[in-house]
């Protein structure tokens, strides 16, 4: 538990003359009992509800199979039930003993412990478990938001050398579900579909009665004079873990996110120019317009440069239209054009509504505009034909961002602080859809993607609704944040499961890999009987595996294994002198005693290891004089080879290569930067993926490294969708096989091109 300073003199106890010390183990056993009881109590109807509903699903199964399940389930629910409570409660009452004791070291949850010691790969299983526990605490945290808060302050404060957080608040949700899920998981042997409907009902009975448990420990503190008014959001102290930011990054000091922080790209600054210079910019661009065709350009919508956008609208013959009688022709033309572009391919329609607009009145003679509305626009129009032209973000998204044009271009005409103010709320929803849309690609069907469903919603939202108020932007903002935060926090989940996967693969992979290596420099220039090579191949290889999981290839368990395989070796050859003979005598019980003994880690039946280890015996007592052993000798085999990674299909030296082999070896020769920009990528890292097996272009995060030489990479959810060498993945960028995808802020990175085009161009 981690300690901490001593606390401001403002939030010294209210009221304290004339009480006694506050005792914390006293305060703290009365809401354990209290708990306790309450706990008990609800862990009683929970059963009793899990008995009824599982009778009750028995009943109306759609199959036998089904049926039993259920009957299952009920049946050992009814045995097991008092222990899991037990188990349950005693849990509780350990986390509450913890907190007491500040100088006890921390305890793993057994459960949790099991999983991170295990050497199995984890399983759908334990990530069906994450997600159901992850969403229970979360739902039930939001239900007791405020109750939460004040008991972590009051917890906070009466032990003065803990600091009280959701790890060791005894009564937070994740510690109570967790406490249930271990019980659980350590009794109840049941099919997890069963398991996942008594955790439902725990989070229905439990976890949202909790409301009487949260007032009256609360109570309990009050009584004794504990913050009896808790401030509010006291030094910025968080009851519950925040969720991930949209689209699955996090936040960091100086406003990047974790994405930014891990794009190889260097980070953009906040595009702040204020309207005045955008102006002389604009001033600059007519008149390189004007000296590139050598007359005065009109509002036509065509144009006039071929580098840059310079559309000439002060220059019509009509009237000038007000800003305001702009943006209401605008606004009534808007689902309109919502409509085209929803359907059609993305393009910029930015000219030809205004064009459209101005005329209104007389189409023969289009109203003029002011010079601010004509700078304006044309900011914008030169905005979407870079997004147009931007690579890093995909057509869908492109689409979406397309149909905003006209709600935008309203924005930055009634508000001149729009390109000065990186917190307008239409530049950050025009951020957070592009932040989010750099994850999507068209490999898998979007129609039933929620996230995207919402921005598509939003996006026809604001074409129907918008009208003046910038309200509506935060509005949509917040309704998108929401989805895209259950999205991530499954994704989160799924992600650390992947990478957990993976390294139980690798670890699994690795330890193969050495002992292959191992046994195969050993036996690769020895003739030795087939029952002793199959012998070493199979069961023997399989026992320096493990033990290279447990143990690791410095360990004297690893140099005792490869010592028994070499006097394996030397027992299995032709001896004549007396002392060698002597010798074999000796070291064969020994070594037999060696080899039972190491086979306990890969055969579990004691019968089934001894018959193995008497076979061997019997074989072992007549080699190699024997004939029928005298016709079994012989080097490896084809598939012995395989089962060392030394098959036909195993990598070849630059000596077994032919000349073709070698040709195309040098074709592929990998360049230093590729291997350094590969080996140096930062986890987190956007990656535009060509997948050769499928043939389709995927979106990818560098999830981890999980040693040296493994990459794995995942989609926008978590899932593993591919698996690289480190020397493979420098090879796919070499070939431009892997892009990286730009990740900066959108509208920040889009208007500061806008700006350095309009530079180049000698515009300034």
């Amino acid at each position: 538990m981690s300690r901490k300073p001593l606390k401001p003199g403002h939030l010294e106890l209210i009221n304290q003359r004339g009480r006694e010390p506050i005792q914390p183990p006293r305060l703290l056993a009365h809401i354990q009992k209290n708990t306790l009881a309450h706990c008990e109590q609800l862990a009683a109807h929970l059963f009793s509800a899990a008995d009824d509903l599982f009778y009750d699903l028995s009943k109306r199964a759609s199959s036998n199979q089904e049926q039993n399940l259920y009957f299952e389930a009920m049946r050992e629910i009814r045995v097991r039930r008092e222990g899991i409570a037990n188990k349950f409660l005693r849990t509780i009452s350990q986390q509450f003993s913890d907190l007491i004791d500040a100088n006890a070291p921390a305890e793993f949850d057994t459960w949790e412990q099991e999983r991170e010691t295990k050497l199995a790969i984890v399983d759908g299983d334990d990530l069906e478990v994450d997600l159901a526990r992850s969403n229970m605490v979360s739902r039930t945290r939001d239900i007791y938001r405020e109750e939460l808060y004040e008991l972590g302050m009051r917890l906070d404060h009466l032990l003065l050398q803990v600091e009280i957080n959701e790890d060791n608040n005894p009564l937070d949700p994740n510690q109570l579900t967790k406490a249930f899920i271990n019980a659980c998981q350590n009794t109840l042997d049941i099919n997890i579909k069963a398991k996942l409907i008594l955790y439902k009902l725990f989070e229905k009975h439990v976890l949202k009665q909790l409301g009487h448990v949260y007032a009256d420990a609360n109570q309990i503190l009050m009584d004794a004079g504990i913050l009896p008014k808790v401030p509010k959001n006291l030094d910025n102290k968080v009851v519950h873990g925040g969720a991930a930011p949209v689209g699955g990054t996090t936040a960091t000091p100086g406003g990047q996110t974790a994405a930014d922080v891990a794009s190889p790209f260097a980070p953009v600054p906040e595009f702040r120019m204020g309207y005045d210079a955008l102006s002389m910019l604009m001033a600059a661009a007519r008149n390189f317009a004007f000296n590139a065709t050598g007359n005065t350009a009109t509002g036509t919508g065509q144009n006039q440069s071929p580098q840059i956008s310079c559309y000439i609208f002060t220059a019509n013959p009509g009237p000038v239209m007000p800003a305001p009688e702009l943006t209401t022709l605008l606004t009534q033309a808007q689902p309109n054009y919502d409509q085209l572009l929803a359907t059609g391919t993305p393009r910029n329609i930015v000219a030809d509504a205004v064009n459209q607009a101005l005329k209104h009145k007389n189409p023969d003679q289009p109203q003029a505009l002011e010079q601010t509305e004509e700078n304006v626009i044309n900011l914008v129009a030169m905005f979407f034909d870079q997004i147009l032209a931007d690579e890093a973000l995909p057509i869908e998204i492109q689409s979406l961002i397309c149909r905003m044009q006209i709600p935008i271009l309203k924005v930055a005409i009634r508000d001149r602080t729009f390109f000065s103010n990186p917190e307008h709320p239409a530049r950050n929803l025009v951020n957070s859809i592009t932040r989010i849309g750099v994850a999507f690609d068209s490999s898998k069907p979007l129609d039933r993607d929620p996230v995207y469903r919402k921005m598509v919603e939003i996006v026809q939202t604001l074409n129907r609704q918008y009208k003046t108020d910038d309200r509506i932007f935060t509005e949509l903002q917040a309704e998108l944040d929401a989805v895209v935060e259950k999205e991530s926090r499954k994704s989160v989940v799924v992600e650390q499961r992947t990478t957990q996967t993976e390294a139980g693969k690798s670890r699994i992979k690795q330890a193969r890999v050495a002992a292959q290596t191992s046994l195969y420099h050993k036996l690769k220039t020895v003739d030795l009987p087939d029952f002793v090579r199959t012998f070493l191949t199979t069961h023997w290889l399989q026992v320096m595996v493990i033990t290279h999981l447990k143990h690791g290839s410095d360990s004297p368990e690893w140099v005792s294994n490869e010592q028994t395989v070499s006097d394996l070796i030397w027992i299995c050859q032709d001896h004549e002198d007396a002392r060698s003979l002597q010798r074999r005598d000796r070291l064969l019980p020994e070594l037999l005693d060696r080899i039972e003994r190491g086979l306990e880690v890969a055969i579990d039946n004691r019968d089934a290891r001894k018959a193995k280890v008497a076979a061997l015996e019997e074989a072992l007592k007549i080699a190699p004089v024997a004939p029928q052993i005298q016709a079994t000798i012989a080097p490896l085999n084809s598939e012995q080879k395989e089962a060392l990674g030394r098959g036909e299909n195993a990598p070849k030296t630059w000596d077994e290569m032919t000349a073709v082999e070698r040709q195309q070896a040098r074709y592929e020769e990998l360049s230093t930067k590729f291997y350094e920009m590969a080996k140096n990528m930062a986890e987190g890292t956007w990656l535009e993926y060509f997948n050769e097996e499928t043939a389709k272009t995927i979106r990818c995060k560098l999830a981890s490294k999980i040693d040296a030489d493994t990459y794995i990479f995942v989609n926008r959810l978590g899932f593993k969708v591919l698996e690289k060498t480190r020397k493979q993945f420098a090879y796919d960028m070499q070939f431009n096989r892997a892009k990286l995808v730009d990740t900066r802020p959108f509208f920040d990175r889009i208007m500061g091109r806008v700006v350095e085009d309009l530079s180049s161009q000698g515009a300034v």
